[in-house]
């Protein structure tokens, strides 16, 4: 029930993906039964690919985050994390309320191998092949010792996931010399430099464009407003250009239509939990879903436990 569409494009969305012939997942879709029985049948759905959880409560885009667990126990939100933790789902998807499914998996799943703050973890298109950009939105006022968490995180992600090699790790910041940036970016790029991963320096939004970096860091503002600004740009080039078929317009299109590439991974979480964009549509939360399995699959959580193991001992 959570999102801009909902529940309309959600349960869509699930459809699309129980019908796709390479799913291997199961899906459980959490809300209120009879709505949600009542867009399955608007869909024409009628495998058995999909369980429905009943989860009656509502939590709205604007509730204070903290309080979703303990006032809306039986929402679709909290259901669906907790049905994780119990074991019954390895993957956790909303649209809905970023801050409360933050809260909420950090409550019931906990942190991994002791990372300061959850990030959200986004793969963003580049001149050369995406980049995971860290963090997202999850944070705003992060120490320096955080950020170094997120390069640690978003440097296993990136070989994990991406199967980048030795992935190189870059700082976001208004310069390329050391001593640019606040006093947080400035210390952490000493941190960094110390750290047990390949930093390559700051980078500037130029050079997060052209690729110049696998893993980019970014206090969690400038994170988010570097992917929406990405997506608008995206749009703008739709108006503008309008529907150019060719064959390096759809390659365009593939790599810059957020909706192709789910949602973000909360990165330091003992779980797998996704955030996607609020406005998503079918074709996101189809998309969503099948990043969620691979995420899964590669046990990123697993994986970052077992590298920042002796680091944070």
């Amino acid at each position: 029930m959570g999102g801009d569409n909902a529940p309309e494009q959600i349960v869509k969305g699930a459809v699309l993906a129980a019908n796709a012939p390479e799913r291997d997942f199961g899906i459980l879709l959490c809300g209120p039964k009879d709505i949600v029985e009542e867009e399955l049948k608007k869909n024409s759905y009628s495998g058995d690919a999909i369980t429905i959880i009943d989860a009656p409560d509502i939590v709205a885009m604007d509730e204070p985050p903290a309080q979703v667990l303990k006032t809306k126990p039986k929402s679709g939100l909290v259901t669906c994390v907790g049905l994780q933790k119990q074991g019954i789902a390895q993957a956790s998807v909303s649209a809905g309320n970023s801050g409360a499914m933050m809260a909420t998996c950090l409550m019931l799943l906990g942190r991994t191998a002791n990372v300061a703050r959850p990030a959200i973890a986004c793969a963003v298109p580049t001149a050369k092949r995406q980049v995971i950009l860290l963090d997202c939105g999850a944070n705003v006022d992060e120490k320096a010792s955080v950020l170094v968490d997120f390069a640690l995180c978003g440097s296993v992600y990136a070989e994990a996931v991406m199967g980048y090699e030795n992935p190189t790790v870059g700082l976001v910041n208004v310069g390329e010399e050391e001593k640019k940036g606040t006093e947080v970016l400035q210390e952490a790029y000493q941190l960094l430099k110390q750290a047990p991963l390949n930093f390559i320096g700051n980078v500037e939004g130029r050079d997060l464009i052209k690729g110049n970096a696998d893993v980019a860091i970014a206090p969690g503002y400038a994170g988010n407003v570097i992917l929406k600004l990405m997506e608008g740009f995206y749009e703008l080039t739709k108006e503008v250009f309008g529907e150019v078929e060719t064959e390096k317009s759809k390659e365009f299109n593939r790599l810059w239509d957020y909706r192709n590439h789910g949602g973000g991974l909360l990165l330091g979480l003992n779980g797998v939990g996704i955030i996607t964009h609020g406005r998503a549509d079918s074709v996101a939360i189809y998309h969503s879903l099948f990043t969620a399995c691979r995420f899964a699959k590669a046990n990123v959580p697993a994986k970052i436990a077992e590298k920042l193991a002796g680091i944070k001992a």
